[in-house]
């Protein structure tokens, strides 16, 4: 049976109610008030789920205006979820005034500018190196060199940025799936996001940038174009680390001759990225940083959460030191294992893979931000997985922690999310598996 498509005016009536609740949230919404951001962030993905079930293909095109309208709505707004926007401010006028911001702490720079104090008042990790790579760097320093005197302004140049890399996520994602043969509306599911919407071009997370140049390398490989795809790897990764451990792949898609090859080329974009900040001590400083990340931080974790209670019942104490190591360890071991699977051979196990590679590194992850979940998010749409966009709304659970003065997590609305995205994701893999042995039973 068909499913009932939404009328002129309901469709109209969704898209108006999505737009106010996105200026809400942008213009209005304290983070502190859970209970009003849980019934926004609700009713927003249930406007989302009954948009996306209800489109049709020859309306993709609309949808994608609709995609770029309603992340234009934060156009002149200030973060309200998130105060990273200070750091990255704050490494945008080091840079723009000739200094290496994997030189000093911010509690250490001697350089005066305006807006510090206040920069350093809203900071959150001042007592820490910078850990953001060198293309995010690059654009704090433009957004602080075009704007030096406001911080406002520094904000509305990389949402501009991010607003550019996004718009081109939306027009080029529904190319990629014609490319593989995919429901091209499955591109909605990342489109209208509303986890995607809100944290990227919002707060200012620049996952955004990294799943452009991502999916763009995808398209030029699938084009055979390695040279370039690998040159848009290097700019993903070197905006976050993340596409760095998804470089197996390579192996098991086009064999190893051919993947030294393509690494070759995409380390080498990298490094020359990083040569403007290479020294010892920028090295020794973002390995520090990077080393505390998985030795200091803990925030929404699902299975560290468990080795913690664990150690404090075996040794009295957090065993964070020890056992974010050993999860970060597994948790790389078992990405290359899934990565370099022989059976991803076609694309779209391939990409099945990733998504599940990215999965566990998540679930052994001692710190889970809701937009880390937008990574997930584009992958899903290239896969049979719904997972990710039932995930990208529980993360909002998180955010109980700013309900709070001393930023405590809820730990039964934290079992909460992931026993209900773990649960559907095991009941999504089995059904996945059951259907592909009697697809090939019928055969």
């Amino acid at each position: 049976m068909m499913p009932l498509q939404l009328s002129v005016w309901s469709k109209w009536s969704l898209i108006f109610i999505s737009a106010l609740l996105y200026f809400y949230i942008g213009y209005v919404l304290d983070r502190s008030n859970f209970s009003i951001l849980i019934v926004a962030f609700s009713v927003l993905f249930i406007v989302y789920y009954l948009q996306v079930k209800r489109a049709e293909n020859n309306s993709i095109f609309g949808f994608q205006l609709v995609g770029i309208l309603l992340r234009l709505i934060f156009l002149l707004s200030i973060p309200k979820l998130s105060d990273d926007y200070f750091r990255f401010i704050w490494d945008g006028h080091l840079l723009s005034n000739g200094l290496n911001p994997f030189h000093a702490l911010p509690t250490d720079v001697a350089l005066d500018f305006t807006n510090k104090d206040a920069l350093l008042d809203g900071m959150n990790s001042p007592n820490y190196y910078t850990v953001y790579p060198p293309l995010a760097q690059w654009i704090y320093g433009i957004s602080a060199y075009l704007s030096p005197q406001s911080i406002f302004g520094s904000i509305i140049s990389m949402r501009a940025i991010i607003l550019l890399a996004e718009i081109g996520n939306i027009m080029l994602l529904p190319r990629l799936l014609g490319v593989l043969k995919m429901d091209v509306k499955n591109a909605l599911w990342y489109i209208l996001n509303p986890l995607v919407i809100v944290e990227l071009t919002g707060n200012l997370h620049f996952e955004g940038i990294v799943i452009f140049f991502f999916l763009l390398s995808l398209f030029l490989l699938i084009r055979s174009r390695f040279n370039l795809a690998m040159i848009s790897w290097a700019f993903s990764a070197a905006t976050k680390l993340i596409p760095i451990f998804l470089m197996p792949i390579l192996i098991s898609k086009f064999g190893l001759k051919k993947s030294i090859q393509m690494g070759i080329v995409m380390l080498a974009i990298f490094i020359i990225l990083w040569v403007p900040f290479l020294d010892a001590r920028m090295f020794s400083n973002f390995l520090e940083s990077i080393n505390l990340y998985y030795a200091t931080f803990e925030f929404n974790a699902s299975i560290y959460y468990l080795v913690r209670w664990i150690g404090y019942q075996t040794e009295g104490y957090n065993i964070i030191a020890t056992a974010g190591s050993w999860l970060s360890k597994i948790a790389l071991l078992g990405v290359f294992v899934l990565l370099i699977n022989p059976k991803n051979k076609s694309w779209g196990s391939a990409v099945k893979s990733i998504l599940l590679a990215l999965t566990l590194y998540y679930a052994l992850a001692l710190i889970i931000h809701p937009w880390y979940i937008t990574f997930l998010v584009f992958f899903a749409c290239l896969t049979p997985y719904r997972y990710a966009y039932l995930w990208s709304f529980l993360a909002i659970l998180s955010y109980w922690a700013y309900s709070n003065t001393e930023f405590n997590e809820n730990f039964i609305l934290i079992a909460l999310e992931y026993l209900l995205v773990f649960t559907f994701m095991i009941y999504e893999i089995l059904n996945q598996n059951k259907q592909l042995r009697a697809a090939k039973v019928a055969e």
